[in-house]
C-alpha cells in the first residue's frame, strides 16, 4: 500500500497525446497572397461594375439633330473605361449630313466629350425643283437656317442625295469666287445654272445680259476680259457675253 500512494504522489509520463493531424498551418507567404487576391478583386469591381466610372454626363460642342442626340444618350449608364468607339464617331456622322466631323473623347471620372464640326455652307444646289447646300468639297448637305448663298441649277434635274459628292471643290471655289468677284465690277449675279457640263457656268447678270464662263480656265484672266469688253463695247452687249475661250471674248 505504501508503493502504491508513492507512486501517485511521483506520476510519470510515459507518453504524449498525437497532434491533431488536421490542423492547417498558413505561412505569411500565402496569406499575403489571399490579401492581394481579395484587394484586386475590389479594385477590378471599384473600376469596372461600381457607378463611379458610370457616365454620368455628356457634354456636346456643336449642333446635332434630334436623331443623334437620341442615340448618344444611350451612351449614358455605360462604362467610361470599357466604353468602346469603334466606328461610333463615322456612324453617328452619317446620321446627319451637315456634320464634317464628330469627335468623342473620355473625360474621367464619367464624362464623355462630343465635338461636331458642322459643314459650311458654300453654295447652293438646284435641282427637281429642291434646293440642297454644298461644303467646300462638294459634297450635299441639309442645315436648318443656313445663311443665303450663291445657287447653281441643274438644268438637267439630275436626283442628288444627301451626303453625296456632286461636284468638285474647285468648281465649288470657283462658283463662289466668281459671284463675288462680278459685284467688285458693280453687278449681280441673279441666277446660275449649268446647261451640259459643270465645266461652265451661265449666269444671269442684273445689267440686263448673261456672262458665260469656263469653270476650268483661270478666273482672273476671265473678268479680266469681261472688264475691258464693258469699258469699249458695253452699248453693244444687249445678251451675252461668252468668255470660255482664253484671250477672245464674243458677245450678242
Amino acid at each position: 500500500s505504501w508503493l502504491k500512494r508513492r507512486q501517485f504522489r511521483n506520476p510519470k509520463i510515459y507518453s504524449v497525446t498525437p497532434r491533431n493531424e488536421n490542423d492547417i498551418d498558413i505561412s505569411p507567404k500565402l496569406l499575403r497572397y489571399i490579401f492581394l487576391s481579395v484587394l484586386i478583386i475590389i479594385l477590378l469591381w471599384f473600376l469596372f461594375f461600381s457607378r463611379f466610372f458610370k457616365i454620368k454626363t455628356i457634354e456636346i460642342e456643336g449642333s446635332l439633330n434630334d436623331e443623334v442626340k437620341a442615340e448618344i444618350n444611350q451612351f449614358y449608364n455605360q462604362n467610361i473605361l470599357t466604353f468602346v468607339l469603334g466606328n461610333k464617331e463615322e456612324w453617328l456622322a452619317k446620321k446627319q449630313t451637315s456634320i464634317e466631323t464628330l469627335e468623342i473623347r473620355r473625360g474621367l471620372p464619367s464624362t464623355l466629350k462630343i465635338k461636331v464640326n458642322v459643314r459650311e455652307p458654300i453654295i447652293g444646289w438646284k435641282t427637281q425643283e429642291k434646293t440642297y447646300l454644298l461644303d467646300k468639297n462638294g459634297v450635299v448637305f441639309e442645315l436648318e437656317g443656313a445663311n443665303s448663298v450663291p445657287v447653281v441649277e441643274d438644268t438637267k434635274n439630275v436626283a442628288v442625295s444627301n451626303g453625296e459628292q456632286i461636284v468638285t471643290p474647285e468648281f465649288v471655289t470657283f462658283t463662289y469666287d466668281f459671284v463675288d468677284r462680278v459685284k467688285a465690277q458693280n453687278m449681280q449675279i441673279t441666277a446660275m445654272r449649268i446647261i451640259e457640263t459643270t465645266f461652265q457656268i451661265e449666269a444671269d447678270t442684273d445689267q440686263g445680259f448673261r456672262i458665260i464662263v469656263s469653270t476650268i480656265t483661270d478666273l482672273d484672266n476671265q473678268l479680266k476680259a469681261l472688264s475691258k469688253v464693258l469699258e469699249t463695247k458695253r452699248s453693244d452687249i444687249h445678251e451675252y457675253v461668252d468668255l470660255r475661250i482664253e484671250g477672245r471674248v464674243y458677245y450678242k
